[in-house]
């Protein structure tokens, strides 16, 4: 009697803190609109769009499917026409040709929770892509051109109280693939790519603290530390503010690139362009 009584308390415990996660909960059945997408909840599953998108010419629509409340599969993709939002200002669309960017996510988000300590996965593959057609008097292009890369991560954390928790983990990316159509059978293109991909691998950890407030919103204040110094590091990080971060650090590279002077050198934004950083979304 007295291990069943330990052995539900265990239980009553883990089952306690189990509301404890970062993953946003299913709306309720039916027809559901937020501050950024309207959709469809039935079951386990919710498809969704996000609209205002839409009006700049990025055309999405994402599936959530949970497995539990702490486990979730999502894909999300969507086609981006370019020539939309330049329509607005007067800018006709080209008549001899199209060009469309492409792109599909998909991922696996675990919450686990252990009493006060709690074990956050993440694995996720994404595939972005362009399709274009040339056409003029005596030429005619096509090209179809997509990549395809893995990233996740691995966090251990520690519940201070219900929704605040200190956190610590390791991410990481890698280019699994390249795919050119058509295929342009060149010896120097696929050496190329592979040296592409051998350079691709990063990895940074984080730590940090996290304050989590209803069932969609978070705070985040941590530090991120480069590991392994790549050239996917550009596309780290899974929220906003590491967006912004990975837009100043491509401007460098492109600069780099160009051999030319850096016009962002000397610009140092707290939380933004620094290693230390402060993120309002942190729920998947």
């Amino acid at each position: 009697m007295k291990k069943i009584i330990i052995g539900i308390i265990v239980i009553m415990s883990i089952i306690s803190f189990a509301i404890k996660s970062d993953i946003v909960p299913q709306h309720d059945k039916g027809l559901f609109v937020n501050f950024e997408s309207i959709g469809y909840s039935v079951s386990n599953l919710e498809i969704s769009t996000a609209p205002l998108p839409d009006i700049l010419g990025v055309y999405n629509l994402g599936l959530r499917y949970y497995l539990t409340d702490l486990m979730v599969l999502n894909i999300n993709g969507g086609i981006i026409d370019p020539f939309v939002f330049p329509s607005y200002f007067g800018q006709a669309r080209p008549d001899n040709g199209y060009l469309y960017i492409y792109y599909l996510n998909g991922y696996n988000h675990n919450n686990f929770n252990f009493g006060k300590f709690s074990l956050k996965t993440h694995a996720q593959a994404s595939m972005y892509g362009i399709i274009m057609k040339v056409k003029e008097q005596d030429l005619q292009f096509n090209l179809g051109l997509n990549s395809i890369i893995a990233k996740g991560f691995s966090q251990l954390g520690y519940y201070i109280t219900d929704s605040l928790e200190i956190f610590g983990g390791i991410e990481g990316g890698y280019l699994l693939a390249v795919n050119v159509n058509p295929d342009p059978d060149d010896p120097d293109f696929d050496a190329f790519i592979k040296k592409a991909k051998d350079d691709s691998l990063y990895s940074i950890s984080r730590t940090g603290i996290r304050f989590y407030s209803g069932d969609v919103f978070g705070l985040e204040l941590g530090y991120r530390l480069t590991l392994i110094q790549g050239a996917l590091q550009f596309l780290q990080g899974y929220n906003p503010t590491d967006y912004l971060y990975n837009s100043v650090r491509m401007i460098s590279i492109y600069t780099q690139i160009l051999d030319q002077e850096d016009p962002l050198k000397d610009i140092n934004i707290p939380f933004i362009t620094t290693d230390y950083y402060l993120s309002f979304t942190v729920k998947f």
